[in-house]
């Protein structure tokens, strides 16, 4: 490989492998309303903007400090399917980058729009 003859693409990808960084993961759900689970920043739900490993940019994020499933339904799963309990306690929403993400889930329609219409808690 000679350098000298590598085009501008070749060396922004060569600059990226060697920087440990790399372009954002198509997953399919880029631009769609998803809830991450942070290993140590809690749960954020929003839509993705972006996905590199075990990190993401959210726009629309919201804070899911206390969740609990609508319609009776069980798990961060239930919440990414039926939306939030009226009990929930969420944050404004914000822009987020958030690391260490231990899973990405994509959201119903119903339940983007319940999330997003649920009330910001306030102390």
């Amino acid at each position: 490989m000679n350098i000298d003859d590598m085009k501008v693409g070749e060396l922004k990808t060569l600059v990226a492998a060697l920087s440990g960084s790399a372009r954002s993961i198509d997953n399919g759900m880029i631009g769609k309303y998803v809830i991450v689970r942070c290993r140590d920043a809690g749960v954020h739900a929003g839509v993705l903007e972006s996905h590199n490993g075990r990190e993401c940019v959210l726009n629309e994020a919201r804070r899911l400090w206390y969740w609990k499933p609508a319609n009776n339904a069980a798990f961060l799963s239930g919440v990414a399917t039926e939306g939030l309990n009226s009990k929930s306690k969420v944050g404004a929403p914000i822009r987020v980058h958030l690391t260490e993400n231990c899973e990405i889930i994509e959201c119903t329609a119903e339940a983007a729009d319940s999330i997003r219409a649920h009330e910001a808690y306030s102390a």
